[in-house]
């Protein structure tokens, strides 16, 4: 199973855990990433991530991030194909910049799924025709696991 998580995923390990909403969507996360550990799936990264992640102005923060970035197992190249698709999705939809490109390059890699805990692009992505899912990590889960 090929996975692509956008930085949203990546940062949630990091938030705050108060709200029940985001604490469960760490465990998703942190469970993912042992799968990712025990080689049942494949963690997909890009370009695209490691420009969100070195932008963090927090130093421990994008320490952290990197170290979980290391997980990935291949990592997208934006090239031009990328960018007209992201231009693509920007110009059918309410995606951001970011987001098309995330979109894009999860496509590219042939994931089977792209992660994410932004509830706005998880929604605007189902509104179109995608090559990729778009899911919460919680919903994920409980669907391969169950």
């Amino acid at each position: 199973m090929r996975v692509y998580m956008d930085n949203c995923c990546f940062n949630r390990l990091l938030d705050d855990r108060s709200y029940f909403q985001i604490y469960y969507e760490r465990n998703s996360i942190m469970l993912i990433l042992e799968l990712v550990e025990h080689s049942e799936i494949l963690l997909l990264g890009s370009q695209m991530l490691v420009r969100e992640i070195n932008e963090t102005k927090d130093a421990y923060r994008r320490s952290m991030l990197q170290m979980v970035y290391s997980l990935c197992s291949e990592e997208i190249q934006i090239n031009e194909d990328i960018l007209d698709r992201a231009e693509q999705v920007r110009h059918i939809s309410n995606i951001k910049y970011k987001d098309s490109i995330h979109l894009a390059c999860a496509e590219a890699a042939k994931a089977d799924v792209l992660l994410t805990t932004d509830r706005k692009f998880m929604n605007n992505c189902n509104r179109i025709e995608t090559f990729t899912r778009v899911m919460n990590p919680n919903q994920w889960l409980l669907e391969v696991l169950y």
